[in-house]
């Protein structure tokens, strides 16, 4: 009976060490967006980082359809005070954040850990997420936008893949040859839709374009650098491309069903997947239209929102290991986004000998040397900036306004929107 009673007690007192263990965890709210292409790394990440650290727990919300969707979700939650602890926001997009003074400085928790350099995060990326002389994101999944082109289609053209066209006139006019109705294939298709304008941005700066003046007070967006992207817009409506979403153009190109294919590297991991075996593709630079061009970096940064002092001590595990060797790793691996640490990069066993057999991402990183910031419009307009331009891009890809129709009237109501 007395053991007994000594047992009860004992298991009384595991059983209440087990509930301060509980009482014990955090739980930090994660949102972010674009889950098609990134889900899979989170959910991998997240798994790896919670077994590393027991009492800590990572709750997803639901995905933002986009990084625009991201911020409006973000902002009506400011206004009530309910914001999740971490965001993986879109890198156009983490200005509107700091303004607000939403986003916290991560400074003080890189120089506690011993600086940028330790942890593995490559200077040029940094650059990315630093504003106000301070670093308020860490890039967690950096894209290129890239050609993508079906070998076994060219091929059956007769056009060797090592001498493919490195203009857009070229590839419009392949296009051309490799359209096949009988067969449902598109010979040429460009992904414009492409949140936060990236790829026209990616036309633009390509041309040695800007959006708007130094000052930022002036749109630009009628100058001959944006009229001419606006011209190759044109080009590939006339040339007979269609208007298809990203959710309807990237399962076609897998499919086999679009032979030339404009778009993000962050779809290489998941079209790779998908192709598989059935037909041989191959990844090409971007066309740079000028000596000087540029290419915006797209993909997503961490922003550390929490203004809780102890939340964040766990906040900052979570990005440091998303944005570490690991956490980098699994979303390279994962998908076709640039990691932002150079541990992963250079160490063979994690990315070093991954990137080495996989030359359809080693375009991707050869793009590195020319990219620029994705541009982030000043003000509270912002959102309604980007929804503008895309309305008067669509105008042009469905053949609906030229471009020299477009331009005067796009920069019109882009300088209407600027405070």
């Amino acid at each position: 009976m007395q053991f007994f009673a000594r047992s009860l007690a004992l298991a009384g007192l595991l059983g209440l060490s087990t509930g301060f263990a509980h009482a014990a965890d955090t739980t930090i709210n994660v949102l972010y967006a674009n889950d098609r292409t990134t889900a899979e790394a989170h959910e991998e990440i997240k798994a790896k980082f919670e077994a590393e650290n027991p009492g800590i727990k990572v709750s997803f919300l639901a995905p933002a359809e986009s990084y625009e969707a991201a911020t409006q979700s973000l902002l009506r939650g400011a206004l009530i005070g309910d914001l999740p602890d971490v965001v993986f926001q879109g890198q156009n997009l983490i200005r509107s954040l700091v303004d607000r003074d939403l986003a916290v400085s991560l400074n003080s928790f890189i120089d506690a850990d011993g600086g940028a350099d330790k942890l593995g995060y490559d200077a040029g990326m940094l650059r990315i997420g630093t504003l106000k002389n301070s670093y308020y994101a860490i890039p967690f999944a950096v894209s290129t936008p890239l050609v993508y082109v079906n070998l076994d289609l060219v091929k059956a053209a007769g056009v060797d893949p090592d001498k493919f066209p490195t203009t857009w006139d070229g590839m419009v006019d392949l296009g051309k040859k490799l359209n096949d109705p009988a067969k449902g294939v598109t010979g040429f298709y460009f992904q414009w839709d492409v949140t936060g304008n990236w790829m026209f941005q990616s036309l633009d700066f390509s041309n040695s374009g800007q959006m708007l003046s130094a000052d930022e007070k002036t749109a630009t967006l009628d100058n001959p650098a944006a009229i001419k992207s606006l011209e190759t817009l044109e080009s590939f409506a006339k040339a007979g491309m269609p208007n298809l979403p990203s959710a309807q153009a990237r399962p076609a190109f897998a499919a086999g069903k679009i032979a030339i294919f404009g778009d993000s590297s962050s779809n290489l991991g998941k079209a790779t997947a998908a192709i598989g075996k059935n037909f041989a593709f191959r990844t090409y630079r971007f066309p740079l239209a000028s000596a000087d061009g540029r290419l915006p970096a797209g993909g997503n940064a961490a922003v550390m929102l929490t203004k809780d002092a102890e939340k964040q001590k766990a906040v900052w595990k979570y990005i440091k290991f998303a944005t570490g060797p690991i956490g980098q790793t699994i979303m390279a691996r994962k998908t076709g986004y640039l990691p932002s640490n150079n541990i992963a990069i250079q160490t063979p066993d994690l990315l070093g000998d991954f990137y080495k057999s996989q030359p359809n991402y080693q375009t991707n990183i050869a793009q590195i040397p020319v990219l620029t910031g994705w541009y982030a419009f000043p003000g509270s307009n912002g959102l309604k900036i980007i929804d503008v331009i895309k309305g008067h891009l669509e105008a042009v890809v469905t053949g609906k306004k030229t471009a020299a129709e477009t331009a005067p009237a796009l920069n019109r109501d882009v300088q209407a929107l600027l405070q």
